[in-house]
């Protein structure tokens, strides 16, 4: 397989190389870039290919060095012959700029909808524009108060009660080891499809679930790796070939489209039988639905005239919202439950919490701490970023040039001593605990979990309700002892190189049930 990435990686260079000089008309060596970030191993033709091919089973611990270590915070990087420039930031500034201020200078423009129109299409995730902004405002009524209610005594109590808790009790009863992460995955994807499309996921254990988390699993990787570089012949010789990795996510967005649009089929269906809800209790999906068929001519439905378009729209609605419910809340959870066996004198103190809280977590306020700490290390979403759509200078003086990537890192910037002090390697719930104990948030900008501005994340609040109930509850029922990978600050597990920090081969646990536990 290394060989025939090498391969790959070759053709791409020589390619590049004859299609800058096609473009240009002469030697690309002519081409000057005026570097006002720091840029990391230059090379004069290939820029940064080279230790970005050394470096990358460890992207995002790699760009947390170079961050660290570039002057402004900020660093300049690009492909070969100038293909795929990029500035990546760690400065809160930077962020600040790059998601509330400077919002209207960025898009997630062209190359990142390339590189996963065949997964997400036009969904929230991938549009711009008028696009964007309406698909926001019918997603938003999701998130309101009286949803979040329904959200924490309805859908979470069944799916822990009929789902994850069972699971986790065989397991403990027969004394075997489980996956921490999978069970967590499996409730995250139950719980989207019931708030987002009003259906049940079915069977946590079937095969046919398994098979369409293993595929959403490949394409969002493909997906992910295309996104960090710029569209090349190599990627569509492949494509039309139907070879490597492009087979690979076509026969990925195959499976993920059948679950897609029988979801919309069984949607549809509901409607025309009446049986659909409506009004505030209406799920995502049927909003869309209603938007896209108002009578008197909606603009997102004119922006689909056709029922084929609808119907491709619907689907990629669909996706957009298992992609966002299903991998991140699980992702910080793993990430939360491996910390707190790290750290023994955390996880009794989150246990004595949780065990005295009864069912309310709102007041649970060192258990939102750690949670928010382990994000803090560990985000959700490492690694994000838009388009510069004219040219523009962030305030740590990085210029970008229209067309260029403009990107920040979560990950990086929760490993800054300047930002987080000398223990910033440390789990440290306490660090979000004021004098009398009470949360107390910072500034978006220097904690980007939940990015910031227009787009910062809907589902914020949802997320962290979801986080602290399912924590408290295993917590109060369970002793949780990591079995792989070893619990320890000084080797922690690796993570897959994709656009959810996954804990890389699951977390293995061995349940114990509390004796206190009544429930």
């Amino acid at each position: 397989m290394e060989a025939i990435h090498l391969a790959y990686v070759l053709v791409f260079l020589l390619t590049v190389f004859v299609l800058r000089l096609r473009g240009r008309g002469g030697s690309p060596a002519k081409q000057t870039w005026t570097t006002t970030a720091h840029c990391p191993y230059p090379n004069p033709l290939l820029g940064n290919t080279l230790e970005f091919i050394r470096n990358r089973r460890r992207f995002f611990d790699w760009y947390a060095d170079l961050l660290r270590a570039a002057p402004s915070g900020a660093i300049e990087a690009w492909g070969p012959f100038g293909a795929g420039h990029a500035v990546t930031t760690g400065s809160p500034a930077d962020v600040d700029h790059l998601l509330r201020a400077g919002f209207a200078g960025y898009a997630k423009g062209a190359l990142f909808r390339d590189a996963t129109a065949e997964l997400i299409g036009d969904g929230l995730f991938a549009a711009d524009g008028r696009l964007w902004s309406l698909q926001r405002k019918l997603a938003s009524h999701a998130f309101s108060s009286r949803s979040l209610r329904r959200f924490a005594d309805g859908v979470l109590a069944a799916h822990l009660r009929r789902g994850l808790l069972p699971l986790l009790d065989d397991a403990a009863a027969e004394g075997r080891t489980v996956d921490l992460q999978a069970a967590l995955r499996r409730f995250g994807f139950g719980t989207i499809c019931h708030v987002a499309f009003g259906v049940e996921s079915g069977d946590a254990h079937s095969r046919q679930e398994e098979a369409l988390f293993a595929a959403f699993d490949a394409a969002l990787e493909i997906s992910f790796r295309r996104a960090l570089a710029p569209a090349t012949f190599v990627r569509r010789l492949t494509k039309l070939l139907d070879v490597g990795r492009s087979r690979r996510l076509r026969e990925a967005v195959g499976v993920i489209d059948s679950y897609a649009m029988s979801v919309v089929e069984s949607k549809e269906a509901r409607r025309r039988n009446g049986l659909d809800d409506d009004g505030d209790a209406a799920d995502l999906l049927s909003r869309f639905m209603a938007a896209m068929d108002e009578e008197d001519g909606s603009e997102l439905g004119a922006m689909f005239p056709t029922p084929a378009a609808k119907r491709r729209f619907l689907r990629d609605v669909v996706i957009t919202f298992v992609l966002a419910g299903k991998d991140t809340t699980s992702s910080a959870l793993t990430w939360f439950f491996w910390l707190l066996a790290a750290n023994p004198r955390c996880e009794r103190r989150a246990h004595e919490e949780a065990a005295s809280g009864g069912g309310d977590v709102k007041g649970m306020h060192y258990l939102h701490a750690a949670i928010t700490e382990a994000m803090r290390l560990y985000p959700p979403v490492p690694f994000n970023g838009r388009v510069a759509v004219r040219d523009d200078e962030l305030p740590s003086g990085a210029a970008v040039r229209e067309g260029w990537y403009a990107n920040y890192s979560a990950y990086a910037m929760g490993r800054m001593k300047t930002l987080w002090g000398e223990d910033c390697l440390e789990f440290v719930p306490e660090r979000w605990l004021g004098d009398g104990g009470e949360f107390v948030p910072v500034d978006a900008a220097r904690y980007p979990v939940f990015h910031a501005g227009p787009r910062v994340c809907l589902g914020k609040e949802m997320a962290y309700v979801q986080m602290k109930t399912v924590a408290a509850a295993v917590l109060r029922r369970f002793r949780v002892e990591v079995v792989a990978p070893v619990a320890g600050m000084e080797a922690p597990p690796a993570y897959e190189m994709t656009a959810t920090m996954k804990m890389k081969d699951g977390l293995w646990v061995r349940l114990t049930r509390r004796e206190e536990s009544a429930e």
